[in-house]
């Protein structure tokens, strides 16, 4: 395509160059040939440049559209089979079609799968590296990445590098390659990794020119930051964009620092110094304390209180160097650091008392005993591999105290192997002021008997009662002396634990210590399960450490509120202008009504608060008027096939299917008839309840009571209701009259709502008690509702049609109140048998 559109191009313009040649047979003068001659001249070399830009442009640009499989999976072209099958694995659960519905998600999910069956198969690779097609074809040997770069060749013929100021090129810089990162990558590996560590991230774009000037300041600043442990990634805004809308970044080049997963941005000129200052920034203050001769006691002293071995730092410069600040933040959890300048008067007596040379670097772990280091490392030049594995081995104390589930599953971790067994002699003791004897002689029998297979812990009976209390038998919780040794092995089954209690308990005598040892030497040589017979399922520790709820809620505004500054007003103004303009907007219409109420002339507030009071009356008046009219355009918009109502009778062949199984928001609204008043009653029943038929929810049936006395009897005694139906059963139980009653069954929810029939004498009473307004004269509710209960009947079986008709009155209304939910509901365990 890019040929045949070359060779139309230039064809076209040769065609119209060849116009301006001399045509023979025409006779000029000799200056006019001549002018002629020199436009024609400008003109073919006008077309022979065109012609050289067409050219150009067909041979390597239609290279940079090519598929390639490795931005695809987001990976290096460097990277092992290992390493692309799980790029492969994350992308295709993210982008696979059933659980991603964005529409470019099954294209994704294609590229993804082709990008992965070509470098999955060795001999499809390395054709793909050679010759950029996996199928190796010969006829084209240039590398794929230079196919696309092969166009920058011809840079300067295009921009001149003095106008740049340097030279152009668009594509991006292999060092970046194995930086570069994509959505599940960041958020399931750099997010959480960044509570480690944290992470300098760069956005840049294959055609951006300020990105290539800082280039090479970013190329130094990696191979500064990487070794000392920052995180380096590299985002392609060509082909990220979900990940820059995560983050905010809506420019570049952009340089963000991500820490705690919060997203930092750098906002000051790309120099090196600003970079440097920009790390140092994103790290927690107080990660180091500053330790000198005044305070290096009660530093090393407090590890009680966090139960933290202390670190002392030792160096020259008066400023932290950033490897220590990046250590003490890997390890914050474990270990507390502290940082001792040498060189200086504040500082002598710690260097001298501790033989520190202030030549060389030094580290040193203290653990209970503070007068001696447990361990020390000094070294020029130390690297950060050194210092993790010396900070590792020493992140916990000799004897550390059980304060969080988390901790104790580090601690006492389970076996790996059938042969790797693991135990942790746990010490409980009651907490005073200062640490009992006991305690000491458990630390130093632990600090000659550690092994890796045995662990030495101990814990506060009053903070952890209920994991103390599962271990000590019920003769021992209640009573406070003596201190309890307990060697325990985890179990493959969660919270369950293999234990054995040291007998008379543990007072730090050589007895006791000499009874310990036995019992671990006996267990190191047997399996465990034969000396440790009891078992038991152990809670889950209290968090010792965890803020009070008050606290951690107003830690979260804090952090919430600094958050949205830090990333909102400070940084990304596109994203909250849609939140100021709503806030502007409600301070503009509040100060409005404000206003019209404070400068308001009262004289029309009372005017127009009098002619609401005159309109209230008619209000009432009309209220019943306009739920006719409702009802009548509701009926004129009814289709013909719909100008009647279908009322079945209820039988235990349709019951499962009309009431017990119906569907949920349906219900069946049921009245209860005779043989004799049967036609009457079913004729006034359509008539009332025909404004309604509109509701699809609604079904409609009648109950022979001739038939099925038994089961209205049992559903109005065994209603469950706060309220109930009837607490009266007289001798007239079973000749109680229930023709005219109306329920509405709901059948999913097992309630219904019932109607009374209204009767001569109780009509008013029977209104109130079905949720509707009294007529005048009626009583009061209360003594509605003392004079009426379910099983009063009207006055004569006997009734004529026209009083029969009479007893579904006003049923229209009781039925509006059903649709507005506003009626009493009779709840049910279970809907009765209907034989």
């Amino acid at each position: 395509m890019f040929i045949s559109l070359g060779s139309l191009l230039v064809s076209t313009r040769v065609s119209a160059c060849e116009r301006y040649e001399e045509k023979p047979g025409i006779l000029l003068p000799s200056w006019l040939r001549a002018g002629s001659r020199l436009m024609a001249g400008l003109r073919l070399a006008s077309c022979g440049r065109l012609v050289f830009f067409v050219l150009l442009l067909n041979t390597p640009l239609h290279h940079g559209i090519e598929f390639d499989p490795y931005r695809s999976l987001g990976i290096s072209r460097t990277a092992t089979q290992a390493e692309i099958k799980k790029a492969y694995k994350q992308l295709a659960r993210e982008w696979h079609p059933d659980k991603n519905k964005d529409p470019k998600a099954e294209d994704q999910f294609i590229q993804i799968s082709k990008a992965y069956e070509i470098l999955s198969n060795e001999e499809k690779r390395s054709n793909f590296d050679k010759y950029g097609n996996p199928d190796g074809q010969p006829g084209n040997l240039q590398h794929p990445q230079q196919h696309f770069r092969s166009f920058h060749k011809y840079d300067s013929f295009f921009f001149d590098d003095s106008f740049f100021q340097f030279q152009f090129n668009s594509a991006r810089d292999s060092f970046d390659d194995k930086y570069l990162l994509h959505f599940s990558q960041y958020m399931n590996e750099i997010v959480p990794d960044s509570y480690n560590k944290p992470y300098l991230i760069k956005v840049t774009s294959d055609w951006c020119f300020n990105c290539v000037q800082i280039e090479p300041i970013w190329k130094e600043m990696v191979q500064e930051f990487e070794p000392l442990g920052l995180g380096i990634g590299v985002i392609d805004s060509g082909y990220e964009r979900r990940l820059l809308n995560h983050i905010g970044v809506y420019q570049h080049p952009a340089i963000v620092g991500v820490i705690n997963g919060r997203v930092t941005f750098f906002k000051t000129t790309v120099v090196r110094e600003n970079l440097r200052q920009f790390v140092d920034n994103l790290l927690p203050s107080k990660l180091l304390e500053q330790v000198t001769n005044k305070n290096y006691v009660h530093f090393l002293s407090s590890w009680e209180q966090d139960n933290k071995p202390r670190a002392l730092t030792f160096h020259q410069k008066s400023t932290m160097p950033l490897l220590y600040k990046l250590i003490a933040f890997q390890f914050k959890d474990y270990v507390k650091f502290g940082a001792v300048q040498t060189g200086i008067e504040l500082t002598d007596e710690i260097l001298t008392y501790y033989s520190i040379s202030g030549y060389a670097s030094t580290i040193m772990i203290f653990k209970e005993n503070v007068d001696k280091a447990a361990d020390s490392i000094q070294a020029k030049g130390m690297k950060k591999q050194i210092i993790d594995d010396f900070i590792s081995r020493n992140k916990y104390l000799l004897a550390p105290r059980l304060t969080s589930q988390k901790l104790f599953e580090e601690l006492c971790p389970l076996k790996q192997h059938r042969r790797q067994r693991r135990y942790c002699v746990l010490l409980i003791i009651q907490r005073k002021d200062e640490l009992q004897s006991a305690y000491r002689s458990f630390v130093s029998f632990a600090s000659v008997n550690t092994k890796e297979s045995l662990k030495f812990v101990y814990v506060y009976s009053e903070r952890q009662q209920a994991f103390v209390n599962a271990l000590l038998p019920s003769a021992l919780q209640n009573n406070p002396l003596p201190n309890q040794v307990v060697i325990l092995q985890r179990s493959s089954t969660p919270g369950k634990v293999f234990y054995k209690l040291l007998e008379n308990g543990w007072n730090g005598s050589e007895e006791d210590k000499m009874l310990l040892f036995n019992e671990l030497t006996e267990l190191m040589g047997m399996e465990g399960h034969t000396v440790l017979s009891h078992d038991v399922v152990l809670p889950e520790l209290n968090d010792e450490f965890a803020p009070m709820f008050l606290l951690r809620w107003l830690y979260a505004i804090i952090d919430y509120a600094s958050q949205i500054w830090a990333s909102g007003f400070s940084q990304n103004w596109r994203e909250m202008m849609p939140l100021i303009s709503l806030l502007f907007s409600v301070v503009f219409i509040l100060f409005g009504a404000f206003i019209i109420q404070a400068f308001g002339e009262p004289s029309d507030v009372e005017s127009r608060s009098e002619s609401e009071k005159e309109q209230e009356p008619a209000t009432d008046k009309n209220r019943e008027t306009k739920k006719q009219q409702i009802n009548t355009s509701r009926n004129l918009s009814r289709s013909p096939e719909q100008n009647f109502v279908e009322v079945t009778e209820l039988t235990y062949i349709n019951y499962n299917s009309n009431l017990v199984r119906l569907m949920p928001g349906n219900i069946n609204v049921l009245v209860v008839v005779t043989d004799a008043t049967k036609n009457a009653l079913i004729q006034k029943f359509a008539h009332e309840v025909y404004p309604v038929t509109w509701n699809k929810s609604l079904h409609f049936s009648f109950l022979n009571l001739s038939k099925h006395r038994g089961w209205l009897v049992d559903l109005l005694e065994f209603a469950q209701d706060p309220a109930r139906i009837s607490s009266l059963q007289d001798e007239s139980y079973h000749t109680q009259n229930y023709i005219g009653y109306v329920l509405a069954l709901n059948g999913h929810r097992k309630y219904f709502c019932l109607f009374k029939p209204q009767c001569c004498n109780g009509t008013e009473n029977r209104s109130v008690l079905n949720g509707l307004e009294p007529t005048q004269g009626g009583k009061r509710p209360i003594e509605a509702m003392e004079t009426n209960s379910p099983h009063q009947s009207p006055p004569s079986s006997n009734v004529s049609v026209k009083r029969t008709e009479q007893l579904l009155n006003r049923l229209h209304l009781w039925m509006d109140r059903l649709l507005e939910g506003i009626l009493q509901r009779y709840y049910v365990p279970c809907w009765p048998e209907l034989h």
